[in-house]
């Protein structure tokens, strides 16, 4: 089932996902499509090892919920690095969901790779191309909240509501392809000040040149209003948020732009070469003020790729980063980062690969500190019997602390953050090991055991003075597994996506748990097509989470969320029905905030 699917996110260069050495799952744009949500960080959810605590995206437990520090999950467009470059995470407001191909999820240590901030794994976001011909496509989404299941809890007696409009145009002009986007999405929340008003304007062209090679372009902005609802009023008025908070606003912002050129020099060597540039601006969550200006990364690469015998595929290249940040909260700081790396594939025989990479960062805060790391990866893959593989890796990563993390100053007289210039990079080592399983042509499952030991782990932590600082944890430790599995029955009428992940984090020094790592999590979608009607089903689950670090006597529950879906698909254009959360399930996503309300809506979207 997966032997034709191509990947480049766990190597650096293409390669067939059934015969790679490393854990690696793939979302496609059917999926992202009929979930139908407003950012990817939701779709990803039905994806074995991933989690979302709040905003933060995690893969096997990595990043937790920092609030205001780095993630360990680094995020990419088109292999373009896009965390932000002061607090080091993702904006998933930063591009529609329906401008995604597909997604490529590559878990463990991936710094040999693309270096800080792979600790944990990586997500490669890849943007549709341009059509071959004329193409105008749509979408049109409307819905309604419920009134919350808890009486006390309900604030207005007005409806409300949400919708969000995606557009899309794409041509190819002789051998210039072009596609431009543009996405609206406006609520009123389910609560309050939980209003928001997004645009986004996205844009790709793609030429041929003369000379065997090719140029493409892209660049994507975007802009939000929300309200800030930092925490309830009290467990009675879970949906009011304090008077202090009432009625303000925050203004975020991002964009992103990129040129990568590819050039064919022969049959076995080739070249990419690519510019990039990240401005964003996401602020910190109690930050209503002007007192920042927006982030900015620059970022350039030259990759080449040789093949110097059939059994033998070498990427070699050469990674620039430079960022600059400014707030009155951490100051005007500059870094940058310089990194030559190697990559090759070995196809040992016709049943076994080896994968060796090797990623040399040179990180220099400037005016202040140079940080180093060798991270090296090796991994293999063997195929003991026709539609099974073994594969097993072992990995370093490392992730320099960010300027957020080391410098923030900020609070008010009832609380303080503290800065920590002293604070160190964090180091892991990974090992993982799995076995991939075609079931004849209905069926897939895959297993894999892992194991992630932390040095010097960046943590947030709250002191009994009311003051808060991020530290290194010496020693911590990520192990667990994860399964999936994957059935088409009765002509692909009847299918089945099931996974689940068990895993165990600790501070090795205390026993005690990390903070907001769940023990399992789990995801189980059957669904059911006839002709062009269709009936999908979501349960998603994730356990109580054993340690937070807020208000820790507070009620804790874990996550059971419902979901249903209708479809129908006529000729170009097709019609959805969804009910999310269906059984108004209550849950908090972060300490003192519920999650979403049930919430019915319909879709309406085609091309022509």
């Amino acid at each position: 089932l997966l032997g034709e699917q191509v990947v480049v996110t766990g190597s650096r260069q293409p390669e067939n996902l059934a015969s790679a050495a490393g854990s690696i799952s793939i979302l496609g744009k059917e999926e992202i499509s009929r979930r139908n949500s407003f950012r990817l960080d939701e779709s990803l959810l039905s994806v074995s090892g991933v989690s979302v605590v709040g905003d933060y995206v995690n893969i096997r437990g990595g990043s937790g919920y920092n609030r205001l520090g780095g993630s360990r999950t680094l995020v990419m467009l088109d292999g373009v690095p896009i965390l932000t470059s002061d607090l080091g995470e993702a904006n998933w407001n930063i591009l529609p969901v329906t401008e995604v191909e597909h997604v490529e999820i590559s878990k463990g240590a991936s710094s040999s790779l693309y270096g800080s901030g792979a600790l944990s794994g990586v997500i490669n976001i890849q943007t549709k191309q341009a059509s071959n011909s004329h193409s105008f496509s749509f979408n049109q989404t409307s819905g309604l909240y419920s009134s919350p299941s808890v009486p006390e809890w309900k604030w207005t007696d007005s409806p409300l509501h949400y919708n969000k409009t995606d557009m899309s145009y794409s041509k190819s002009f002789g051998s210039l392809g072009l596609r431009l986007a543009v996405t609206h999405h406006v609520s009123t929340g389910d609560r309050e000040n939980g209003q928001f008003e997004r645009w986004y304007f996205t844009g790709k062209m793609s030429a041929p040149l003369s000379d065997n090679s090719n140029l493409t372009l892209f660049s994507t902005y975007s802009t939000e209003e929300k309200g800030l609802f930092l925490q309830w009023l009290e467990q009675d008025r879970a949906l009011n948020v304090p008077s202090t908070d009432r009625d303000k606003t925050i203004g975020l912002n991002g964009y992103v732009g990129y040129a990568i050129y590819n050039k064919l020099y022969s049959p076995t060597l080739s070249m990419r070469a690519r510019l990039s540039f990240n401005q964003q601006l996401v602020g910190i969550p109690f930050d209503l003020s002007g007192v920042f200006t927006p982030a900015v990364g620059l970022g350039g690469e030259m990759q080449f790729n040789w093949k110097p015998h059939d059994d033998h595929s070498l990427s070699l290249g050469l990674d620039y980063k430079y960022d600059t940040v400014e707030s009155t909260y951490y100051g005007y700081q500059k870094a940058n980062n310089i990194s030559p790396y190697l990559q090759e594939i070995w196809k040992l025989s016709n049943l076994i690969q080896l994968n060796a990479g090797l990623r040399w960062d040179n990180y220099a805060l400037v005016g202040d500190s140079v940080e180093t790391q060798l991270s090296p990866k090796i991994g293999l893959s063997v195929q003991p019997l026709y539609g099974t593989i073994l594969h097993a890796s072992i990995g370093r990563a490392f992730r320099a602390a960010t300027v957020v993390e080391r410098f923030l100053a900020a609070g008010s007289s009832d609380f303080k953050w503290l800065a920590n210039p002293a604070l160190h990079p964090e180091r892991s080592t990974l090992f993982d090991v799995g076995l991939r399983q075609n079931l004849g042509e209905t069926a897939y499952a895959e297993i894999a055991y892992f194991h992630n030991t932390f040095t010097n782990l960046i943590e947030p932590t709250l002191f009994s003075n009311l003051t808060a600082q991020f530290i290194n944890y010496p020693r911590a430790r990520i192990r667990g597994a994860e399964s999936e599995f994957r059935w088409r029955l009765w002509q692909d009428r009847l299918r089945l996506t099931a996974t689940a992940t068990w895993m165990g984090a600790e501070e090795l020094e205390s026993g005690e748990p990390l903070l907001y790592r769940p023990d399992l999590i789990a995801f189980v979608a059957p669904s059911l097509w006839l002709g062009n009607f269709g009936f999908e089903f979501d349960f998603r689950y994730m356990s109580r989470l054993d340690k937070v670090a807020v208000y820790p006597l507070d009620e804790r529950v874990p996550v059971k969320l419902f979901d249903i879906r209708l479809m129908a698909e006529l000729s170009r254009f097709n019609v959805q029905f969804f009910i999310r959360n269906l059984l108004n399930y209550n849950y908090t996503v972060s300490e003192r905030v519920l999650g979403e309300m049930r919430n019915f809506g319909v879709s309406f979207g085609g091309y022509l």
